[in-house]
């Protein structure tokens, strides 16, 4: 039903779509004025080369993420018509959606780049709406797979509304991850310094919450699949519940959530934000230095584990009990 590809699909479409949402909010949150003339300047002058250094490797990243995810979709499906399909029907289900969300994704993504990089000729006020649509399905596209497995009901450890929550913020941190990387990568970290400050200290509290969000939809899965196990009705459905959950957390599956998910991509990162945060609040931090930017790279490369460890865990664990429970 979900092969190794629709899993790295799962992962690399959320990263993706995650480093586009970033990077669209932080192109909002540009002073208008200096946008302008950068726009005017077609990002030819020194601070528009910086912009288009940082925002264009930035979503060139995103951009490039999201396409290999589509590209394992496509090879998982084998047709890429089917895919062409979803993408030209009504939007009834979350499925087509998925597909409307992915196309604008790359679409809007594609433009941003050529914004960005002074290629395509845009005004302050294209700058602001392309900002906009971009973020909103960007944040469509994080969250249509969790929607999609949270809405079958005959597998029971997707059938929460944790599920998509817990997608989204998996997703925005691994975009903020790509995003990192990216700038230290592509030598934009020192003159983005405030921004990628900024970034950490969001991260560390978006992977509070998530360890939060984990943590509640295991108990809500494990509460109402034990209250349906408790009744004289008991259901194979509430056997399977409880069976997953116990694949996640001591069976086969074990190791890569607690390992892999928790403590890579969860507790190592959060450590990391948290002294990092500390440490560059002085004003004589530098992001300059090779300890910095190596400890933000191996943030970035825990949370962006974390996230495949996440859809793999997930997707595994849930689908062995689910099938015997339809047997």
């Amino acid at each position: 039903m979900f092969s190794e590809l629709v899993v790295a699909y799962l992962f690399l479409g959320g990263a993706g779509a995650g480093a586009c949402a970033v990077m669209a909010v932080a192109g909002l949150l540009v002073d208008g004025d200096q946008l302008r003339l950068c726009a005017a300047s077609r990002f030819l002058d020194e601070r528009g080369r910086a912009y288009g250094r940082f925002f264009g490797t930035g979503l060139t990243a995103g951009v490039a993420v999201l396409v290999l995810g589509m590209i394992c979709l496509t090879a998982d499906v084998g047709r890429p018509d089917r895919l062409v399909l979803l993408a030209v029907s009504k939007p009834t289900n979350y499925l087509v959606l998925g597909a409307w969300s992915l196309s604008a994704c790359f679409g809007l993504g594609v433009l941003a780049v050529l914004a960005w990089r002074g290629i395509l000729p845009t005004t302050l006020a294209a700058f602001r709406v392309l900002g906009v649509l971009l973020a909103v399905v960007s944040f469509v596209t994080m969250a249509y797979t969790g929607l999609l497995l949270s809405s079958m009901a005959s597998v029971p450890l997707w059938n929460s509304l944790w599920l998509p929550v817990m997608f989204v913020l998996s997703s925005l941190s691994c975009g903020i991850a790509l995003v990192l990387a990216s700038a230290i990568l592509g030598r934009s970290a020192c003159a983005f310094a405030s921004v990628l400050r900024m970034l950490v200290r969001i991260d560390g509290l978006i992977i509070v919450v998530e360890v939060l969000v984990l943590a509640a939809w295991l108990v809500a899965v494990c509460a109402a699949a034990g209250a349906g196990s408790a009744d004289a009705n008991a259901t194979s459905t509430d056997a399977a519940a409880l069976a997953s959950v116990r694949l996640l957390l001591a069976g086969p599956d074990a190791l890569a959530f607690w390992v892999g998910l928790v403590a890579v991509g969860l507790v190592v990162p959060l450590a990391i934000d948290a002294v990092a945060s500390c440490a560059l609040s002085s004003p004589r931090a530098s992001l300059a230095t090779l300890s910095g930017q190596t400890a933000f790279l191996a943030s970035a490369t825990g949370v962006l584990v974390g996230g495949a460890c996440l859809r793999a865990t997930v997707v595994s664990a849930a689908l062995v009990p689910a099938a015997v429970s339809l047997l």
